[in-house]
């Protein structure tokens, strides 16, 4: 395994998935008060392209280093627990001054919560669904070893 080259790609990646995601999610949650490719206060703090411009890029950055962060999955010496608390450390250091910059939280406390909330209850069923994912694997494992022993096959 080549972890710089992972890293790479998966940074890659996620730079363009982020910056996709986040316009998608803009224009969701703006809907209602029009298309608009960016939130409405950072249009009115930089004007509407280069609003478009910086939380396209934005976006990009937080989804390459989420998805380059998903790196420490690949260490065989950390547990599924730890990998999951690590990443969303590191997702969470990104999302937030990202999010209060553009506007996605209203720049105010409550904001920041909600979104702590929801990440972290986000990250609790994902760690659960891999964590029982593995555990049906190493059971499949465990079955075929004893039926092997005990030479069944």
């Amino acid at each position: 395994m080549n972890v710089s080259k992972d890293l790479i790609r998966l940074a890659a990646l996620g730079f363009v998935l982020g910056m996709v995601i986040g316009d998608i999610m803009v224009v969701a949650f703006t809907a209602s008060e029009g298309m608009s490719l960016a939130a409405p206060e950072l249009i009115d703090e930089f004007g509407e392209l280069p609003a478009i411009i910086i939380q396209t890029l934005l976006s990009g950055v937080l989804g390459c280093i989420c998805f380059g962060a998903t790196i420490v999955y690949y260490k065989d010496e950390y547990s599924i627990l730890a990998a999951t608390c690590i990443h969303m450390v590191i997702a969470f250091l990104t999302l937030i001054p990202i999010s209060n910059f553009l506007w996605w939280t209203g720049r105010v406390m409550e904001g920041n919560i909600v979104v702590l909330a929801m990440g972290i209850c986000a990250y609790m069923m994902v760690w659960f669904s891999v964590y029982m994912s593995y555990r049906i694997q190493i059971q499949k494992i465990n079955e075929a070893l004893e039926r092997r022993n005990s030479g069944e096959q």
